[in-house]
């Protein structure tokens, strides 16, 4: 899923630094980096603002400025940084871009997104912006940023191709699954999946993923509190396919934990284990968990509590629990936020 793919992207390339420019910029901006990576949030928060003072247009001071801007949900801030750096950014410009579509795509701007994206000329930002032609409509703008795209091989390569086989579909049903998947990877989550319903429950019988698509969409309305919608889909779905009935009642756990009904929701995806695959199981545990987290905190802590990632740690956070979300981050970027105090 791409959002899950330049999500990585985001935190990596806003909080590493390759040490470029004179020798007072390199050495400010390890001295933060330094900071930042052993989790010092503060620290590192002062050394980039100080580093910023006098090296504003340096690109990984404001690379790593930007990062901590991000964790502060200071979505302006951030692009601002990366602004003052991209006047002077060279050869490196291209990265400059695409650090500015990675931030407008958390803010939600998608114009800033295909903008930027487009200006990076790389795999990744060609791929953005062509996502965001697709959520327009625009699908002939799209197929040449898809191309453009596979250019850089790779997941982003896979990710083009796979837009672009659902749009040479002769029928239109299967073609339209290409715009409800950009809009997904675009964050407008509930629009895709109350755009997608009619789409996939028309989709021909002969369609091979039919059933398969129908799980998947389900599941993703689900995820996001489209219960009415998640229900209408799995009402259109006759048979699982095979080894994939699990997939089903773990959509029906997730619709009970969305509307509040703990019981069923614990019961449901607990009930899954032995028969669903444990990492299939972790990851519906833990959007249960998060479903049900601010209407249940104990309901949201038995399904999270035994696993160690970032979305059973994103769903404890989310109950105030900050200590039991400390012990199931595995680290990196979310266990330093949480580890600072949010």
């Amino acid at each position: 899923m791409t959002t899950l793919l330049l999500g990585t992207a985001l935190l990596v390339s806003l909080s590493g630094c390759s040490l470029f420019g004179d020798g007072g910029a390199s050495e400010a901006a390890a001295a933060a980096q330094a900071k930042l990576k052993a989790g010092d949030l503060p620290g590192a928060d002062a050394d980039y603002a100080a580093a910023l003072a006098d090296h504003k247009d340096q690109i990984d001071i404001a690379s790593g400025a930007a990062f901590l801007a991000l964790e502060r949900g200071n979505l302006e801030a951030a692009d601002r940084f990366l602004a003052d750096a991209a006047k002077d950014a060279g050869d490196r410009a291209p990265e400059v871009s695409m650090r500015r579509a990675l931030v407008a795509l958390q803010a939600g701007d998608l114009e800033a997104v295909s903008a930027h994206g487009t200006a990076s000329g790389l795999p990744g930002g060609k791929l953005l912006a062509a996502e965001v032609a697709l959520a327009d409509g625009e699908r002939e703008d799209a197929k040449v940023l898809l191309e453009g795209a596979k250019a850089g091989g790779g997941k982003v390569a896979e990710l083009a191709q796979n837009y672009l086989d659902l749009m040479a579909a002769d029928d239109p049903l299967v073609a339209g699954l290409s715009e409800a998947q950009a809009l997904w990877a675009l964050g407008t989550r509930k629009v895709a999946v109350r755009s997608v319903e009619e789409v996939v429950l028309n989709l021909p019988d002969d369609f091979q993923a039919r059933d398969e698509q129908i799980l998947l969409w389900a599941g993703r309305a689900a995820s996001v509190g489209e219960t009415e919608v998640a229900r209408g889909m799995l009402d259109g779905l006759i048979f699982a396919p095979e080894g994939q009935q699990w997939r089903k009642v773990a959509t029906l756990g997730l619709i009970a934990c969305a509307d509040g009904d703990s019981a069923t929701c614990v019961r449901t995806l607990k009930g899954l284990e032995g028969t669903a695959p444990e990492d299939g199981l972790a990851d519906a545990r833990a959007t249960g968990a998060w479903l049900i987290a601010s209407k249940d905190p104990d309901a949201a802590t038995k399904l999270a509590g035994p696993y160690i990632s970032n979305a059973a740690a994103r769903a404890l956070y989310k109950t105030g629990d900050v200590a039991a979300a400390k012990a199931s981050s595995p680290g990196g970027a979310l266990g330093q936020f949480i580890e600072a105090g949010g």
